[in-house]
Protein backbone atom coordinates (compact mmCIF):
# COMPACT_ATOMS: atom_id res chain seq x y z
CA UNK A 1 0.00 0.00 0.00
CA UNK A 2 1.52 3.39 -0.71
CA UNK A 3 2.04 5.89 2.30
CA UNK A 4 -0.48 8.74 2.22
CA UNK A 5 2.22 11.19 0.35
CA UNK A 6 1.99 8.57 -2.49
CA UNK A 7 -1.37 8.79 -3.13
CA UNK A 8 -1.60 12.73 -2.51
CA UNK A 9 0.99 12.57 -5.73
CA UNK A 10 -0.56 10.37 -7.58
CA UNK A 11 -4.16 12.40 -7.06
CA UNK A 12 -2.46 15.77 -8.21
CA UNK A 13 -0.60 14.14 -11.16
CA UNK A 14 -4.26 13.10 -12.37
CA UNK A 15 -5.56 16.59 -11.50
CA UNK A 16 -2.70 17.74 -13.44
CA UNK A 17 -2.81 15.89 -16.33
CA UNK A 18 -6.08 16.66 -16.52
CA UNK A 19 -5.66 20.05 -16.84
CA UNK A 20 -8.28 20.69 -13.84
CA UNK A 21 -8.07 22.81 -10.85
CA UNK A 22 -9.08 21.93 -7.06
CA UNK A 23 -12.13 23.71 -7.67
CA UNK A 24 -13.13 21.88 -10.53
CA UNK A 25 -12.40 18.55 -8.99
CA UNK A 26 -14.41 19.57 -5.81
CA UNK A 27 -17.78 19.80 -7.86
CA UNK A 28 -17.08 16.88 -9.99
CA UNK A 29 -16.39 14.75 -6.86
CA UNK A 30 -19.01 16.75 -4.56
CA UNK A 31 -16.13 17.12 -1.82
CA UNK A 32 -14.09 20.79 -0.60
CA UNK A 33 -11.22 21.99 -2.32
CA UNK A 34 -9.81 22.38 1.06
CA UNK A 35 -10.24 18.95 1.45
CA UNK A 36 -9.11 17.72 -1.83
CA UNK A 37 -5.77 19.94 -1.18
CA UNK A 38 -4.72 18.18 2.31
CA UNK A 39 -4.60 14.79 0.25
CA UNK A 40 -2.58 16.03 -2.51
CA UNK A 41 -0.27 17.35 -0.09
CA UNK A 42 -0.47 14.23 2.43
CA UNK A 43 -2.21 15.97 5.15
CA UNK A 44 -4.69 13.56 5.75
CA UNK A 45 -5.86 10.00 4.07
CA UNK A 46 -8.89 9.83 1.88
CA UNK A 47 -11.61 7.49 2.69
CA UNK A 48 -12.23 4.69 0.15
CA UNK A 49 -15.70 6.54 -0.91
CA UNK A 50 -13.58 10.09 -1.46
CA UNK A 51 -10.90 8.23 -3.23
CA UNK A 52 -13.84 7.19 -5.79
CA UNK A 53 -15.28 10.00 -6.10
CA UNK A 54 -12.04 11.76 -6.88
CA UNK A 55 -11.05 8.69 -9.51
CA UNK A 56 -14.56 9.42 -10.88
CA UNK A 57 -13.87 12.81 -11.36
CA UNK A 58 -10.55 12.36 -12.88
CA UNK A 59 -11.60 9.55 -14.94
CA UNK A 60 -9.04 7.22 -13.21
CA UNK A 61 -10.05 3.80 -11.63
CA UNK A 62 -9.55 4.07 -7.83
CA UNK A 63 -7.17 1.13 -7.92
CA UNK A 64 -4.55 3.79 -9.50
CA UNK A 65 -4.26 5.27 -6.77
CA UNK A 66 -3.32 2.65 -4.44
CA UNK A 67 -1.46 -0.25 -6.47
CA UNK A 68 1.94 -1.15 -4.34
CA UNK A 69 4.26 -0.14 -6.69
CA UNK A 70 3.98 2.89 -9.68
CA UNK A 71 3.60 1.82 -12.29
CA UNK A 72 4.45 3.60 -15.93
CA UNK A 73 1.87 5.27 -17.95
CA UNK A 74 2.79 3.56 -21.11
CA UNK A 75 4.90 0.10 -20.67
CA UNK A 76 7.03 -1.30 -23.05
CA UNK A 77 8.89 -4.53 -22.33
CA UNK A 78 11.44 -4.93 -25.17
CA UNK A 79 12.79 -8.40 -26.16
CA UNK A 80 15.35 -9.30 -24.29
CA UNK A 81 14.25 -8.03 -20.92
CA UNK A 82 10.91 -10.09 -20.89
CA UNK A 83 10.55 -12.12 -17.37
CA UNK A 84 10.11 -15.19 -17.49
CA UNK A 85 6.98 -16.71 -15.54
CA UNK A 86 5.40 -19.76 -14.20
CA UNK A 87 1.88 -20.19 -15.14
CA UNK A 88 0.04 -23.22 -12.63
CA UNK A 89 0.00 -26.16 -14.59
CA UNK A 90 -1.62 -29.67 -14.96
CA UNK A 91 -1.17 -31.25 -11.58
CA UNK A 92 1.16 -29.58 -9.68
CA UNK A 93 3.66 -29.10 -12.46
CA UNK A 94 3.97 -25.30 -14.33
CA UNK A 95 3.56 -23.78 -18.04
CA UNK A 96 6.36 -22.03 -18.74
CA UNK A 97 5.82 -18.34 -20.22
CA UNK A 98 7.63 -15.32 -20.84
CA UNK A 99 5.72 -11.84 -19.95
CA UNK A 100 4.90 -9.25 -22.74
CA UNK A 101 3.32 -6.82 -20.43
CA UNK A 102 4.62 -5.72 -16.75
CA UNK A 103 0.91 -3.59 -16.41
CA UNK A 104 0.23 -0.14 -16.29
CA UNK A 105 -2.57 1.61 -13.66
CA UNK A 106 -5.12 -0.21 -12.62
CA UNK A 107 -4.65 -2.47 -15.64
CA UNK A 108 -6.26 -5.29 -16.90
CA UNK A 109 -4.63 -7.05 -19.56
CA UNK A 110 -1.64 -9.56 -19.03
CA UNK A 111 0.09 -10.93 -22.36
CA UNK A 112 2.08 -13.60 -21.96
CA UNK A 113 3.95 -15.98 -24.67
CA UNK A 114 3.81 -19.70 -24.09
CA UNK A 115 6.82 -21.97 -25.25
CA UNK A 116 5.96 -25.52 -24.71
CA UNK A 117 6.25 -29.06 -25.63
CA UNK A 118 3.48 -31.38 -26.38
CA UNK A 119 1.31 -32.27 -22.44
CA UNK A 120 1.93 -28.92 -20.95
CA UNK A 121 -1.20 -27.57 -19.70
CA UNK A 122 -3.45 -26.18 -17.39
CA UNK A 123 -5.91 -28.18 -14.91
CA UNK A 124 -9.85 -27.28 -15.61
CA UNK A 125 -10.15 -23.55 -13.50
CA UNK A 126 -12.51 -20.59 -13.88
CA UNK A 127 -12.29 -17.08 -12.62
CA UNK A 128 -13.64 -13.43 -13.73
CA UNK A 129 -12.67 -11.83 -16.91
CA UNK A 130 -11.98 -13.00 -20.40
CA UNK A 131 -9.04 -15.26 -22.26
CA UNK A 132 -8.11 -15.52 -25.89
CA UNK A 133 -5.36 -17.80 -26.70
CA UNK A 134 -3.53 -16.88 -29.88
CA UNK A 135 -1.86 -20.21 -31.35
CA UNK A 136 1.51 -19.30 -33.43
CA UNK A 137 2.55 -22.87 -34.18
CA UNK A 138 1.80 -26.14 -32.98
CA UNK A 139 -1.62 -26.95 -31.30
CA UNK A 140 -3.64 -26.62 -28.29
CA UNK A 141 -7.17 -29.26 -27.05
CA UNK A 142 -8.84 -26.41 -25.04
CA UNK A 143 -12.12 -26.90 -23.14
CA UNK A 144 -14.24 -24.30 -21.98
CA UNK A 145 -17.80 -25.13 -20.53
CA UNK A 146 -17.05 -28.75 -21.50
CA UNK A 147 -16.76 -27.82 -25.32
CA UNK A 148 -13.69 -28.94 -27.09
CA UNK A 149 -11.86 -26.84 -29.27
CA UNK A 150 -8.59 -27.58 -31.20
CA UNK A 151 -6.48 -23.95 -31.98
CA UNK A 152 -3.97 -24.54 -34.60
CA UNK A 153 -1.07 -22.25 -35.97
CA UNK A 154 -2.73 -18.70 -36.90
CA UNK A 155 -6.30 -19.91 -35.06
CA UNK A 156 -7.75 -17.74 -32.02
CA UNK A 157 -9.84 -18.36 -29.47
CA UNK A 158 -11.62 -16.19 -27.58
CA UNK A 159 -14.05 -17.05 -24.52
CA UNK A 160 -15.92 -15.94 -20.72
CA UNK A 161 -12.98 -17.20 -18.58
CA UNK A 162 -16.34 -17.69 -15.86
CA UNK A 163 -16.56 -20.77 -17.88
CA UNK A 164 -14.37 -23.36 -16.03
CA UNK A 165 -11.37 -23.66 -19.17
CA UNK A 166 -8.11 -25.96 -19.49
CA UNK A 167 -5.49 -26.01 -21.78
CA UNK A 168 -3.14 -28.62 -23.22
CA UNK A 169 -0.46 -28.46 -26.06
CA UNK A 170 -0.77 -30.74 -28.41
CA UNK A 171 1.12 -30.14 -31.15
CA UNK A 172 4.56 -31.95 -31.89
CA UNK A 173 7.68 -30.52 -30.53
CA UNK A 174 7.45 -27.24 -29.35
CA UNK A 175 4.22 -25.25 -29.20
CA UNK A 176 4.02 -21.29 -29.50
CA UNK A 177 1.37 -19.28 -28.44
CA UNK A 178 -0.17 -15.83 -27.47
CA UNK A 179 -2.09 -16.05 -23.93
CA UNK A 180 -4.05 -12.73 -22.96
CA UNK A 181 -6.24 -12.52 -20.01
CA UNK A 182 -8.49 -9.42 -19.20
CA UNK A 183 -9.63 -8.70 -15.49
CA UNK A 184 -13.22 -7.77 -14.93
CA UNK A 185 -13.57 -3.94 -14.81
CA UNK A 186 -14.14 -0.89 -17.27
CA UNK A 187 -11.06 -0.65 -19.65
CA UNK A 188 -10.77 3.26 -20.16
CA UNK A 189 -8.80 3.97 -24.22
Amino acid sequence: MPTVEEVGRRVKDARRERSMTLKQVAEASGMSPTHISEIERGKTSPTVGALRRIAGALGKQTAYFVEDKPLPRVSVVRKETREGILLPGVSESFVSARALTTGIPAGRVEVVMVHEDAGAGTDPHSHDGEEAILVLSGEARVLVGGEEFIVKGGDCLHYSSRMEHAAEFTGEGKNRALWVKVSPGAIRW
